[in-house]
């Protein structure tokens, strides 16, 4: 390289005037600013917005920057909470159009925000960037509104139940198989207080729906997300609650959370198999012993009345004026070896191939949410495609406060029963 003060010798040798030499210093700098400029230009930015616990704002912001280390063109901004208060807060954004370019979303969000299909961007549009190879058709299938695919579950859910083992020895019960099962057990622990099952707003509902097919062979919802239950049946379900909740089969749900159970107030609970990390992991780390339990049944029962559907989902923005490098960010999220040992089971086993690989040699098949996860795959056949409208909100709450008015004697089971089946309706119809 040639020296500054080499460099003026050559041109005054050169005979370039002083003020060429000028032009010469300033046309270098300006190309190395112009240099320095076109980078920074070739620099996209896009937004990627999910919700959960601490460790996993800190495991996916740690996957993020490895991102941007493969991908230096692409810096990527975060948007993230906590769940309280994160579904409203994606709602104001989806209905402003300022949402994520890349964005973690609930199942029943492909419904409620592209019921055309036209609410999130087609993936399929983006293989080149995204590996759909890593999915069955079946997996791709819950992702998919009016044809098109507008998401990719991150891992499959369902329901799962938890004993503490332990109680179950203090008071001479099995693990529970069938409701009469929990009957018995709530029998022995009402007198000292506890519950035999701890639920939150969403597994009432849907332990509900479980229950009412069972016992009629009949639907809940109809597959187009219409009600399928008269005021009979609901009438019926709500007498059924109600009982459960005087027996201690089931403690309030709006008194239940997470530290009675750890305290041995609440024998079991009912919770995701990707919550298994939370409601067994955690117990077992404390030396209780923690056993699962099959789904309660009733005897003769044709159908389990139970669902499966994905824990969570990434979708792209179809607003996103970046849908390439979008792409490759959903596709890291979902395929990559690093992401997937960063990540591990947190939010599920994993659907992607690829991530299944990566954590082959990560105890993969040692851990709890692998072996229930395993359980959901072998008696995949008693489950049913999870319903959208069965995790929308609004009917949950419709519901809650509806059976509330049943429980706390404000009105009767036939008025309460009248008053849900009218607003659950008037939901989906959008009134």
């Amino acid at each position: 390289m040639i020296k500054g003060k080499s460099l003026l010798l050559i041109l005054l040798a050169l005979g370039l005037t002083v003020a060429s030499m000028v032009v010469i210093f300033l046309l270098s700098r300006r190309a190395k600013m112009d240099e320095q400029l076109t980078t920074k230009e070739r620099e996209t930015e896009i937004t990627l917005s999910w919700w959960g616990n601490d460790g996993r704002h800190k495991y996916t912001m740690e996957g993020v920057d490895l991102f941007q280390e493969k991908n230096p063109d692409i810096k990527v901004d975060y948007r993230y909470g906590v769940w309280s208060g994160y579904e409203k807060r994606n709602k104001v954004w989806m209905e402003s159009h300022t949402e994520a370019d890349v964005m973690q979303i609930n199942f029943a969000w492909v419904k409620e925000y592209s019921p055309d299909g036209q609410g999130f961007y087609d993936l399929r549009e983006l293989s080149d960037y995204i590996d759909l190879s890593n999915y069955t058709e079946e997996e791709l299938s819950y992702g998919e509104s009016n044809g098109v695919l507008n998401a990719l579950p991150i891992a499959m859910n369902t329901h799962t139940f938890y004993y503490n083992q332990d109680l179950l020895d203090q008071y001479g019960c099995k693990v529970p198989e069938t409701w009469d099962d929990l009957f018995t057990l709530a029998g022995k622990v009402k007198a000292d207080g506890k519950y035999a099952l701890g639920i939150s707003k969403k597994q009432l509902f849907l332990l509900m729906i479980a229950w009412h097919e069972q016992t009629t062979d009949s639907k809940f919802f109809k597959e187009d997300g219409t009600l399928n239950v008269n005021e009979s049946d609901m009438q019926k379900i709500l007498e059924y609650y109600k009982k459960m909740i005087d027996a201690h089969v089931l403690c309030p749900v709006d008194s239940f959370d997470r530290s009675k159970y750890s305290a041995g107030e609440i024998v079991g609970v009912m919770c995701w198999i990707s919550d298994t990390k939370i409601y067994c992991d955690g117990m077992a780390e404390t030396g209780v012993n923690v056993s699962r339990g099959p789904y309660p049944k009733v005897s003769g029962a044709k159908d389990s009345g139970w669902y499966v559907k994905p824990a969570t989902m990434w979708a792209i923005s179809a607003n996103t004026p970046h849908p390439e490098e979008a792409a490759k960010l959903l596709n890291y999220l979902v395929n990559d070896p690093e992401m997937a040992v960063l990540q591990k089971t947190e939010k599920g086993v994993p659907v992607s191939d690829a991530a299944i690989q990566a954590l082959s040699g990560e105890g993969l098949k040692e851990s709890n949410e692998y072996k229930a996860s395993q359980e959901m795959t072998e008696h995949q056949e008693e489950y049913h495609k999870m319903i959208p409208i069965m995790e929308n909100e609004p009917v949950l709450d419709a519901f809650k406060s509806g059976a509330d008015e049943y429980l706390y004697n404000k009105q009767s089971s036939a008025e309460a029963a009248k008053a849900i089946c009218r607003d659950i309706r008037a939901l989906i119809a959008g009134d």
